[in-house]
């Protein structure tokens, strides 16, 4: 199946209160296994990279790695651009055939992240690729950006309306609250009721970022609050380490390398059909 767009499977997510796994991918096995893992679980899925990420590999080879991919299933994958501040970057994601971006102005000043977001808007309604944008501050690190978890800040709900106001065709919009990316120090402090209030004004399906560490209920709370689409970026990074240490510890003399590919890719695999079962987004493709 050709690369899918974004837009259209958030909303049918949104519509029927399940949500989209989106994983940050490091490599083709990494790419791999979270389609392999679609495909068995008959589910969409989003492979989003870092900025970062793009750097080592290189806009096209990734575009024909994922492309490549998803022509050999008959689930929907779409390929997505995650944090970005550049509009350099987005333009070049959407030259190599992106089906969506992000554009992260939520370290700005409120006007001015409208401005730049409004840039990155007509980028990619012109080309025909979703946008994803960002008010608040989302704890945690996300590429080369920071912010302490004591100094997240949670959207403001009118910020939300005026933002969303602006952008009528986002696929996809990342209001904070409360959540942070990476590894949780201590019990996540999610904003519900704001969250509730958020979906109950803005129709844009709302991405759920830093969802590793998340419980069960905290997932399925989020997911009936209006969240569509579910970031997960460091469980995945740690599987794609851990599929190689612990097939290590087992065999420590063994010396070929195809078995380490092969165990990082099932380990990462199960991660995938994990999350998509916990979204119920199992047999929606």
């Amino acid at each position: 199946m050709a690369l899918a767009q974004m837009k259209p499977m958030l909303k049918a997510a949104q519509a029927e209160k399940y949500a989209i796994a989106a994983f940050n991918m490091i490599d083709y096995n990494s790419a791999r296994a979270v389609v392999d893992g679609a495909q068995e679980m008959n589910a969409p899925v989003i492979i989003q990279l870092s900025v970062k990420t793009i750097k080592l590999w290189g806009f096209q080879p990734i575009a024909d790695w994922v492309r490549s991919l998803s022509d050999s299933v008959d689930v929907p994958v779409a390929l997505h651009l995650d944090h970005c501040k550049d509009l350099d970057v987005i333009q070049g994601c959407i030259d190599a055939g992106w089906t969506s971006v992000m554009f992260d102005g939520s370290a700005l000043p409120f006007k001015e992240n409208i401005r730049q977001t409004k840039m990155a808007y007509d980028l990619t309604t012109d080309a025909g690729v979703g946008l994803e944008a960002e008010i608040g501050a989302i704890g945690g690190t996300e590429d080369d950006k920071f912010v302490a978890e004591d100094d997240a800040i949670l959207a403001v709900v009118d910020d939300c309306v005026e933002f969303c106001r602006n952008f009528p065709d986002l696929a996809v919009f990342a209001p904070a609250i409360g959540t942070a990316h990476g590894v949780y120090k201590g019990e996540p402090k999610i904003a519900y009721d704001r969250l509730e209030e958020i979906t109950s004004l803005v129709d844009i399906p709302i991405a759920l970022h830093g969802g590793t560490g998340l419980s069960p209920d905290q997932f399925s709370r989020c997911i009936k609050s209006g969240c569509a689409k579910v970031n997960i970026s460091t469980m995945h990074k740690l599987q794609f380490i851990e599929g190689f240490t612990a097939l290590k510890k087992d065999k420590p003399n063994l010396g070929e390398p195809i078995p380490f590919i092969d165990a990082q890719y099932e380990q990462m695999k199960s991660g995938v059909k994990d999350m998509i079962a916990l979204f119920s987004s199992a047999g929606k493709a």
